[in-house]
């Protein structure tokens, strides 16, 4: 309790109470939760340190780099038993560049079928008919789940699908459709297929993949594989067209073959390529694309197994024999859309799995990711908790929640909580209605600065029968405006964002600090009148100066580097901060904030308000200030606060800058928000700011999200020792009564 009424910044320790416990047990989670359907999983293992022998700063023409791309395509080659008269290469924009590139170079002679049952496929399409606006166009398509008739293309046509539906589960079971007598080509999309199903060459005359999908590869990288049938097109064809330089594949009409022995159309990320270089490794050491394979169907196959004994989940394939062994498509067939979306975002917000919603454009339902990538143990943990989350959701255990909006929030982190299933509102409340106990039809309340939460609010809330208030959050680190002991008292948990606003504040205290040294507002204002008074404003640097923290936690730290870097000397008071943090700073440490005083010309205050902190900056401390810096600079004294109002005595302040003593202060932050009438305004040497330390655009999207994630952890009954302010607190509504 003292601690945190004095010190901002520093870490919680963890609180068991906020741990979800739950009448049922929970299954075990999954040693990784990245179940993406792309970006996917790295592979088992996986470390940044598979990057080390990567050629950071040398030219991708070097041979050192070039050898590391044809190795590439040679082991691409190898692993996916690539007849050896075709060609493999790297090309830009990842698996749509590589399909596009071909698609502009290749179609037009002949008439053209595009194939396509899900989202990807379906942007084949548009390309075909209204972007080259082909004339000989057949559009063969299928709802999601289904494949079109196959056995009907016209393979007088050249014929573009995709192997495997990404968006949709569904696969073709195999090439027994595409007659090896065909005239037209195929151009095949096989990004979600490529090191995990068998693909038959001689039925495939353009493929196209992307690094980022079974190989846990990173984006921006497409993969080219083209056949001797595709290069005589190449050929013997120039469309009439535009070709931009990253499609061209030819020169002087005849096959460019240094794109295919590693001379790249352009500049590649040879981190990516060492990235892809360690995949093809683990993939050898797997067995090879055999080997890959059975990692995949051991996946399936346990996604399966739940299915099989689960009647309130099916595939999204309609056939058995398309159903996809890498993007597993599930439907929940009791759930509804929300219930679905719930489901997924409290199977987020618990680790267990990441972005398995289905498709934008898809049926609400389930993407799993199975490539070879992930762990058959970790999908077999995911399901069950599929089922344990399903559960919940159906029997309405996991509700619905009200949450309040009072003074702002960002947009994405609205958006987050009503992807959860609750229900947001942004609205002002009133202080009268507030002191009735309004806020008893809410869950919780988000609130800044403005919205005071006294005893007074917080009993009349609790009080009401039947109320639901149970969650106060504040967008930001101080909770002044909070009563705690009346929260804690009612079982109401506090929750507040405390790393989000950090840069910001630091930057603005640096930005005060500056303006003081150099006088920028009292030059600006002199300006504007007409004046030019250089003589009069002459500053100082603030290398060589004592600057001195009342309060070390995270905000000050941060503040204390750029303070070092610029050649300040740091003196601190923080009477909870270890020895270890002030010996890595360099800095002095003083037994009293009145010994601070004594040794800085600067001050900067990162305090909490709280009883002990009110007016602790008073007529005594501004008294003991030197005016001198050790360098022998009579620079005056000067105070910033960019921590909380109350804390400086304003009174006593405005008369030590009148009387010279103080020779700036800067606030940001004041007793009685917003300012009327002080004092303080008399003073050309006063700067002040309207409490916008965290007004930011990045600050402001960090809060959000931080807060997000607070209250939704908070209602789950997991409020994140991080973000819970009173660790005493026994909640209101047990955890298994609340969200999960």
């Amino acid at each position: 309790s003292r601690q945190r009424n004095f010190s901002a910044g520093h870490e919680r320790a963890n609180n068991p109470l906020f741990t979800v416990s739950n009448k049922m047990a929970q299954p075990k989670k999954p040693a990784c939760p990245n179940f993406s359907s792309g970006p996917c999983a790295k592979r088992p293992g996986y470390t940044p340190a598979a990057l080390a022998d990567a050629t950071f700063g040398r030219s991708h023409r070097a041979p050192l780099a070039l050898n590391k791309i044809k190795d590439s395509m040679a082991m691409t080659k190898e692993i996916l038993k690539i007849p050896a008269d075709y060609h493999v290469a790297m090309v830009p924009a990842s698996d749509t560049g590589a399909v596009e590139m071909m698609m502009w170079q290749l179609l037009g002679p002949r008439g053209v079928t595009v194939c396509h049952w899900e989202s990807f496929g379906g942007g084949w399409w548009t390309d075909a008919s209204k972007e080259l606006k082909l004339g000989k166009i057949t559009n063969k398509n299928a709802d999601f789940g289904s494949l079109p008739d196959l056995n009907s293309v016209d393979w007088n046509d050249d014929v573009v699908f995709t192997w495997n539906g990404t968006t949709s589960g569904v696969k073709v079971p195999n090439g027994d459709w595409i007659p090896d007598n065909r005239a037209g080509l195929t151009i095949c999309d096989a990004t979600s297929a490529a090191f995990a199903m068998d693909i038959p060459w001689n039925k495939i005359d353009v493929l196209t993949f992307s690094w980022q999908k079974c190989l846990g590869g990173e984006g921006a990288h497409g993969m080219l594989v083209i056949s001797p049938r595709t290069v005589a097109r190449l050929e013997s064809y120039k469309p009439e067209r535009p070709i931009p330089k990253i499609f061209r594949l030819t020169k002087k009409g005849k096959l460019d073959k240094a794109i295919f022995n590693g001379s790249v159309i352009n500049t590649p990320s040879m981190v990516c390529f060492e990235d892809y270089l360690d995949a093809l490794k683990w993939a050898k050491a797997c067995g090879g694309l055999d080997g890959l394979i059975a990692r995949s169907m051991r996946n399936f196959n346990a996604i399966k197994a739940f299915v099989d004994k689960t009647p309130w989940i099916e595939f999204l394939a309609k056939d058995p024999s398309t159903v996809s062994n890498t993007s597993v498509c599930l439907v929940i067939k009791d759930l509804s859309k929300a219930q679905v979306k719930t489901l997924t975002a409290l199977l987020e917000r618990n680790k267990v799995a990441y972005d398995i919603g289905s498709y934008r454009d898809a049926p609400a339902g389930l993407r799993i990711w199975c490539g070879p990538t992930v762990e058959t143990k970790d999908v077999e943990a995911l399901m069950e908790w599929v089922g344990y989350a399903h559960d919940k959701v159906k029997s309405g255990e996991i509700k619905k929640m009200r949450i309040v909006v009072t003074d702002g929030l960002a947009a994405g982190a609205i958006k987050a909580l009503q992807q959860a299933g609750h229900e947001v509102v942004k609205k002002k409340i009133s202080k009268e209605d507030l002191a009735a106990g309004a806020l008893a039809e809410w869950d919780a309340i988000i609130i800044r600065s403005a919205t005071k939460l006294t005893k007074a609010v917080i009993n009349a809330a609790v009080s009401k029968p039947g109320s639901k208030f149970r969650l106060a959050a504040r967008a930001g680190v101080g909770v002044d405006n909070v009563d705690l002991e009346a929260a804690t008292a009612a079982g109401v948990m506090v929750v507040n964002s405390p790393l989000s606003a950090t840069n910001s504040v630091v930057e603005l205290a640096l930005a005060h600090l500056l303006s003081q040294a150099r006088f920028i507002p009292r030059a600006d204002r002199a300006m504007r009148e007409g004046k030019w008074p250089k003589s009069e404003l002459v500053g100082h640097e603030l290398a060589g100066k004592n600057l001195g923290f009342i309060g070390f936690g995270r905000i000050g730290q941060s503040l204390g580097k750029v303070a070092r870097a610029i050649g300040m000397n740091i003196h601190v008071y923080d009477p909870f901060l270890p020895d270890a943090v002030v010996q890595q700073f360099g800095a002095t440490r003083h037994a009293t904030p009145l010994d601070v005083f004594r040794a800085c010309t600067h001050i900067t205050i990162h305090a909490f308000l709280s009883p002990q902190t009110r007016h602790m900056v008073n007529r005594d401390l501004i008294g003991a200030m030197p005016g001198v810096a050790p360098d022998g600079t009579k620079c005056g004294n000067h105070v910033v606060n960019c921590g909380r109002g109350g804390i400086i005595d304003e009174a006593a302040a405005a008369e030590m800058l009148k009387s010279g003593q103080l020779r700036s202060l800067a606030l940001d932050v004041f007793e009685t928000e917003p300012v009327g009438k002080t004092p303080l305004f008399e003073s050309a040497n006063f700067q002040g700011t309207p409490h916008i330390g965290a007004s930011t655009i990045e600050a402001q999207n960090r809060v959000g999200a931080e807060i997000a994630g607070a209250v939704l952890a908070a209602l789950d009954g997991a409020a994140p020792p991080g973000n819970l302010v009173n660790k005493a607190v026994q909640p209101k509504f047990a955890p298994a009564k609340a969200r999960l």
